[in-house]
């Protein structure tokens, strides 16, 4: 089920639950025809009831697992995490409208951090492994530690060359940072950080006439006004980083955290384990096929033909029911977002 879906499932239980008891008062009148508010919950539970639910039971049983086994997420644990991912983004501004773009508040945000803590923490606490270990993952691996050459770019983005003739002026005048004139004169995003744009690999920047003042002008340096797709730019170096091969010593942190990723132990099969010890009842009469995805299924089978063994299962007629999905944790990070 899609991230987007599940948050729109939990606003409308939300709703389920503020309406709940209301019965028959209009939430819409559609030229004197009302929609009442037992008709819009039917709908809301019989379009999102069944996978909210589900998803409800498979994020329960993650976190009784998670307690069982001492896992705890503290509040420096999880405000940790909420600024590593704020740090992604230019401003809190952006932040903000990057959850409201996902119909989601601070305190849901917070919610959704804390349950991918958890799944990370507990797919993660078996896995054990030795230096060695992890020297032969990076021997094995060593070309995805390779980086690129790098470049840190600040812009300004103008519509002529007339305008980009005024805009270096001022900065050759030396009365202002380029990050002042950019918040005041750049046509670009950019300009409410600045100018700013993050570290990419120059390899990657688009446009040819950019790319070369990228690979060329000294750290710290103003470009002249460089023409490109119908405006001007002038760009600044911050810093720029040269391509290197993967390295054990600068590496390290980042090969023990893959090799414990390609280690852990998938959801899925905890999951699995947790409904095989579980007992687990869906009371609502709408939604009793999930009872038959949460029935354990028996560690021994019998033998067909065996003395008090089952006769065989037509094809269709039953057989172990399906596996649940794993819960879908916040894992979806910022940068996905664009």
């Amino acid at each position: 089920m899609a991230f987007r879906h599940l948050i729109l499932a939990a606003i409308a239980l939300a709703v389920i639950a503020a309406l709940a008891g209301c019965g028959n008062n209009p939430v819409a009148v559609v030229d004197g025809v009302k929609i009442t508010e037992r008709e819009f919950t039917d709908r809301l539970v019989e379009t999102f009831g069944r996978d909210m639910l589900r998803d409800m039971i498979d994020r329960e049983l993650i976190r009784q697992a998670a307690q069982d086994a001492g896992i705890e997420v503290t509040e420096e644990d999880l405000t940790k995490e909420i600024d590593e991912a704020k740090a992604q983004f230019p401003s809190e501004e952006a932040f903000n409208q990057w959850l409201a773009g996902r119909d989601l508040t601070q305190e849901e945000w917070r919610e959704h951090v804390q349950m991918a803590i958890v799944a990370r923490e507990l797919a993660l606490k078996d896995v054990q492994y030795t230096e060695e270990d992890l020297r032969r993952f990076f021997e094995e691996n060593k070309e995805r530690y390779a980086r690129p050459a790098t470049v840190s770019l600040s812009e300004i983005v103008v519509n002529s060359e007339e305008d980009a003739e005024e805009v270096l002026a001022e900065l050759k005048g030396g009365e202002a940072s380029f990050g002042d004139v950019a918040r005041r004169y750049s046509l670009s995003p950019t300009r409410e950080r600045g100018g700013e744009r993050p570290e990419l690999p120059i390899e990657q920047i688009p446009i040819e006439s950019i790319r070369e003042a990228a690979q060329t002008l000294p750290t710290g340096e103003v470009s002249g006004p460089i023409s490109a797709e119908g405006q001007w730019y002038i760009i600044q170096v911050r810093d720029r980083k040269a391509s290197r091969e993967g390295s054990w010593e600068e590496d390290r942190e980042a090969v023990e955290e893959h090799f414990k990723l390609s280690n852990a132990t998938p959801l899925q099969e905890i999951l699995r384990g947790r409904i095989s010890s579980a007992n687990i009842r869906v009371l609502d009469p709408r939604f009793q096929e999930l009872n038959e995805m949460y029935t354990p299924v028996p560690s021994e089978i019998p033998q067909f033909g065996v003395e008090g063994g089952p006769a065989p299962v037509a094809p269709g007629e039953g057989g172990p029911p399906p596996v649940p999905q794993q819960p879908e944790a916040p894992a979806e990070t910022p940068a996905d977002s664009g």
